[in-house]
Formats: C-alpha cells, structure tokens, sequence
C-alpha cells in the first residue's frame, strides 16, 4: 500500500504542480494584460466553469475510483455507465445554462461564461475517464491529459493577451486545451478490462450524487463569494483584488487534495475488508490540519511579496485579503482528507451535511458583510467558517455505526 501511494502521490503531485501553475500563469497573464477588471471577470467566470463541471459529473468520478479499485474487470463496463448518465443529463443542463447566460446584464462577462461553456463540458468528460485509471492506481493518466490541457491553455492566452483581444478569449482557450487533453486520454481506454454485465444506471446516480453535491457545495464554499460580490454591486477590480488573494490561497489545496486521492484507492479496499475508519480519519484530520498551518504561516508572512512578485504593484490591495484567508487552510486541509477517508467508507452524506451548512453560513454572513466592509468580508469569513466545519467533520467520525452498516 505504501509504495502504491507514495507513487499516486509523486504523479498527482506533478499533475497538481503543472495545473496550479498553469491556471496561475493564466492569472498573471490576464493580470498583466487586462488589471484587475480583467481578472475579476475571469475568475467569476471560470468559477461558474468549475461549479458546471461538477453538476455534470455527477459525482461519478468518485463513484468510478471507489468501483473500479474494488472491481477491475469492470472498468470499461462503469465508464460506459457513467458516461451515457452524463450524456442524458448533461444536454439539457447545458441548454439552460446557455439561456441564463443570455440573461446576464455584463456583456465581457456574458461572452467569458459563454466561452467557458466547452471548457465545462470537455473537463467533465476528462476527470470522469481519468477517474477510472485512478481506480487502478494509475494517477499518471489524468495528469498527463490536464497538463496537456493547461500547457495549450496558457499558451493560446498568452497569443490572446499579446494581440490585445477581450478577457473573453482565455475561456476558448480553456475549451481548446480539454479538447487536447481529452483526445489523448480517450486513446488509452482501449487499455481498460471490460468484463461482467453491465451496471444499471440507477445505482451509479444514487451512489453519484451524494458526491456531486458534496463537490458543488465544496466549490460554492470556495467561489460563491465572488458571485456575491457581483450581486452586491461590488465593481470588477475590487473582486479582482479578491481573485488574486483567492488563487494563491485556494492553489494551495492542491497538497491535500493530491495525498486524498492517492490513498482513496487503497481506503476504499480497506473498506472492503472491514475496517474502522476512526483511527485513519483521526490521523488524516491531525496530519492535515498541520500541514495546513504551516502553508497558512507562510503566506501570512510572504503574502504580500508573492501577490506583488505575481501581479505586480497595482494588487497590493489583496495582500491583505490573503494574509486574512490563508487562515482557511488548517481546517480545509482537515476536511479534504477526512473526506477522502467516510468516502472510502460511504459514509459521503456525512461530509455533504456539513459542507451544506457551511455553505449557508458562508453565504449569509457573506450578504451580511458585504455591503458594509465589501471585499474584507469574504476575507474575514473564509477561516471561520472553515474552522468550524472542520471541527464538526471531525467530530463526525465519533458518531460513525460500525463499518458493515453502511450510513447512506
């Protein structure tokens, strides 16, 4: 097991490494070209992109990992699976996101949204297939086809920036780059087993949507402060400001979000045989939450240098929202890999419970602040809402049945 997850956690960790980067340098680029306007209109859009991808997911990615570790053979059999659910639902979705984009009043932001369209459906339909090698404890696979996807990205933005077209134009830049990345990632499917009947849909929805939830709570937890922002009135640059700060502070979820998805594999098979999750999930929680205050410590004290070496001196302005929010990281570190460990189990109604409630903590105290101390108020919000949904996550593990009974 150990040799499996130190390798997961060696591709995963250059896969994040790459992506991170990638979606960073798109940020400086739009930074150095567009300002702060620019990058708030970028970031409220590709925040949209990532909330669409994981309503058209539908948790399967989840479902395949946790399935295919524990059956194999069927691998091709759950891809199909899931795919044709996708397909069914995701053709409708996409057409009524189309009609409430037309309704948006912010012309560069309605093209950005409209742009990024692709980007959701083609990304979906990339980490629901890598998920299906992650299963096999093959994580190399969809982090060659992002990184590929993130390399034709930042290169066509930075065409885009360099001619002087609209901050509308990184999101076909975005949806060009998964269509790279995904056409390499569908030649290696021939490689999976494709053995036993075939899955009834029904169970991959039901198994599925505990996960989409959980993820689009999780990203809303994330992002939806930016939508809130627009909706208060707050203007273009000021949440530019914001967009930087977040960028760095939420990049660095990349560290636990790669060590969860390295062990789920080998969890979801410890699972299987029986075991309790207490001890693990305690481990993870204390292992996590520690690597979190040491990433929160150091962009409290060079977080302002690195927003300045980044974006250069016209954000100054969000380095103190940065030093604010990285405060977010020890509990959100705890809770990613907690996670990983009542999925593993299937106990994921668990941690969708608790990301709802912080989600409308975050959001009500979010319209609560805004409009008096604007783009401060998500800064200030972030490490206590996060703080307190760790504890309770945690908490949770106490509250588990025993490991037969599954908690769904």
């Amino acid at each position: 097991m150990i040799t499996k997850v130190l390798r997961n956690t060696v591709w995963l960790g250059s896969g994040e490494v790459a992506i991170k980067g990638g979606l960073f340098a798109a940020m400086i680029l739009i930074a150095r070209g567009s300002g702060p306007a620019g990058v708030g209109t970028f970031s409220v859009a590709f925040s949209a992109a990532l909330v669409a991808v994981l309503i058209l997911a539908l948790g399967q990615q989840e479902v395949l990992i946790r399935e295919v570790a524990r059956s194999p053979e069927q691998a091709r059999i759950l891809v199909r699976g899931s795919d044709s659910l996708q397909f069914r639902f995701g053709r409708w979705f996409l057409i009524a996101a189309v009609i409430s984009i037309l309704f948006v009043n912010d012309r560069e932001l309605r093209f950005a949204l409209l742009a990024f369209l692709p980007y959701a459906a083609l990304r979906t339909a990339t980490v629901t297939r890598g998920a299906a090698f992650k299963g096999l404890d093959r994580m190399d696979v969809e982090s060659k086809a992002r990184g590929l996807e993130v390399v034709v990205a930042v290169g066509l933005i930075a065409v885009c920036i360099g001619a002087g077209w609209p901050v509308w134009t990184a999101g076909a830049a975005f949806s060009v780059g998964a269509g790279a990345g995904l056409l390499w990632l569908v030649r290696r499917l021939g490689g999976l087993r494709s053995d036993g009947a075939p899955v009834k849909q029904a169970m991959m929805l039901a198994e599925g949507w505990p996960f989409m939830a959980l993820a689009v709570a999780s990203q809303l937890l994330t992002h939806a402060d930016r939508f809130l922002l627009a909706l208060c009135g707050v203007g273009a640059e000021d949440i530019g400001f914001w967009g930087a700060a977040g960028t760095i502070v939420w990049a660095s979820m990349a560290l636990p979000q790669l060590i969860a998805v390295s062990v789920y594999p080998s969890l979801s098979r410890m699972a299987q045989k029986g075991g309790s999750p207490r001890r693990i999930g305690l481990v993870a929680a204390v292992s996590g939450g520690a690597a979190g205050l040491v990433v929160a410590l150091a962009l409290w004290l060079f977080g302002g240098a690195l927003i300045r070496l980044a974006f250069g001196p016209e954000f100054d302005p969000a380095a103190p929202l940065l030093e604010r929010a990285a405060w977010a990281l020890p509990g959100a570190f705890a809770m990613m890999v907690v996670g990983a460990v009542l999925a593993a189990w299937r106990r994921q109604l668990r941690s969708l419970w608790v990301m709802t409630v912080a989600l409308g903590l975050s959001v009500v105290l979010n319209l609560i602040w805004i409009p008096r101390i604007g783009i401060h108020a998500p800064a200030n919000i972030v490490p206590l809402v996060y703080s307190l949904a760790a504890v309770v996550l945690v908490a949770s593990l106490f509250w588990l049945q025993e490991p037969d009974v599954e908690d769904r």
